[in-house]
């Protein structure tokens, strides 16, 4: 089972079985907060588990800056976490079971007050939102209202989340945790995700596409990746420097890191 400490809506639990150990303790994922639960299974056979949960965590690594905690008594897990620890300075261990930081209200009055919020819009997205597609993507949308900086993002969570047609309902039920957000991400904040964004490309970039115009135009390509504001300007881009089945490869290739821009 691979999962994260501090269990708060933006937290996951993932949960990896097999046919032949269907059954788990209870005990270990009762206090689970607010966190995502999932159920994975995968096929039966000698050291499944292992391998489907290294691999996993290979994802976890490549995708994001989460903190990954591997719940097992295998202590053969110890050599793949000191490997991304000190290959890539991965935050991941490995714990027997799962446990639950808790805090002193008067210790930390910043934490009372996000409980508090988070508290009140679980409230009112129950009072409100009983029917497809809420429901289903309950956690996700509470997690957007929580951690989104400014309406942007939001919008843009809300958007990978629920269909468009959906979302101006949320706007109108959460108006008042949504009227404070500025409009758009800071100057600071782009510069960072951008910079992320870049770090992101060339890493993937340096796996894939290594020879002919791939290494002539590695950095013109890398630039219109990076600085592109719709799909179709990738794509336009792109065609100007190189032939259209190259194109159609890298497009392919980083789609995930493209997914997100307007058509």
């Amino acid at each position: 089972m691979v999962g994260c400490e501090n269990m708060k809506s933006t937290d996951h639990i993932i949960i990896f079985f097999t046919q032949n150990a269907r059954k788990i303790d209870m005990a270990d994922i009762a206090n689970h907060g607010t966190a995502e639960l999932k159920m994975i299974e995968i096929p039966a056979g000698k050291q499944s588990a292992d391998i489907h949960i290294g691999s996993y965590l290979g994802y976890l690594a490549g995708r994001s800056k989460c903190s990954v905690v591997i719940i097992s008594h295998d202590t053969d897990f110890d050599n793949v976490i000191k490997f991304w620890r000190k290959e890539l300075g991965i935050s991941v261990s490995r714990k027997h079971k799962i446990q639950v930081k808790t805090t002193q209200k008067q210790s930390q009055p910043q934490s009372s007050a996000v409980s508090t919020k988070e508290s009140q819009i679980r409230s009112l997205f129950g009072q409100t939102f009983k029917k497809s597609p809420y429901i289903e993507k309950k956690e996700a949308i509470i997690s957007a209202l929580l951690k989104s900086k400014d309406k942007q993002s939001l919008n843009s969570e809300l958007t990978k989340t629920i269909p468009s047609s959906n979302i101006p309902a949320i706007y109108k039920t959460f108006k008042d945790f949504i009227k404070n957000l500025p409009s758009a991400p800071s100057k600071t904040s782009v510069k960072t995700d951008n910079k992320k964004r870049e770090a992101q490309f060339r890493s993937e970039y340096g796996k894939h596409f290594k020879n002919g115009v791939y290494k002539e135009k590695r950095e013109q390509i890398i630039s219109i990746l990076v600085n592109s504001t719709t799909k179709q300007q990738v794509n336009s881009e792109l065609c100007k420097i190189i032939p259209g089945e190259n194109v159609s490869k890298i497009i392919k290739q980083f789609q995930p890191l493209l997914q997100n821009l307007p058509q």
